[in-house]
């Protein structure tokens, strides 16, 4: 409920904002003209469009893993909420041979209305556990105010247990 609340609050200023430069581009239009007003428009856009982050992929959270390991030959996904309409998605591959699983990867994905919050997988582990996983993910917290960085909480540990995969491959 606290995640949802705190993105209202950053839709709310972003709104304000928004407001305060179309009422600030009009008053440019007013008094100086049409083309002034263009150009202050594109510069606030181009000013606001600087602070966005491309989007990199996921991260391999296992750090034990050896370079020449083979691909892996069955995955499992384990849906975990975060609160409001966020999702942490994880990943597990491993090889499986003759009922033994040997864990090759661990990756991470964040879904949802993510609007003053950023989450950053920081490490994983998976182990065999019979024929299922059993998973550890730690993921950093970021709360932001339109974009900055307002508090972290750091290390934030979601555990459990992941169903194994119906057929290898």
């Amino acid at each position: 409920m606290l995640n949802l609340l705190w993105s209202i609050l950053n839709i709310s200023l972003l709104i304000g904002l928004f407001y305060v430069f179309f009422r600030a581009a009009r008053l440019v239009k007013q008094h100086i003209g049409l083309g002034a007003a263009l150009f202050f428009i594109f510069g606030l856009l181009i000013v606001c469009s600087r602070g966005s982050t491309p989007s990199v992929p996921s991260k391999n959270l296992l750090s034990n893993v050896p370079a020449n390991m083979p691909l892996g030959n069955a995955s499992t996904i384990q849906r975990i909420a975060l609160g409001g309409s966020n999702e942490l998605t994880l990943l597990a591959e491993y090889r499986t041979a003759d009922g033994i699983i040997v864990p090759r990867g661990l990756f991470a994905t964040i879904s949802g209305l993510t609007l003053g919050h950023r989450w950053e997988p920081v490490s994983g582990a998976l182990t065999p556990l019979g024929p299922q996983v059993r998973y550890m993910a730690m993921v950093n917290h970021k709360w932001q105010l339109l974009g900055t960085n307002m508090f972290t909480s750091s290390g934030e540990v979601f555990e459990g247990i992941m169903p194994a995969a119906s057929t290898p491959l």
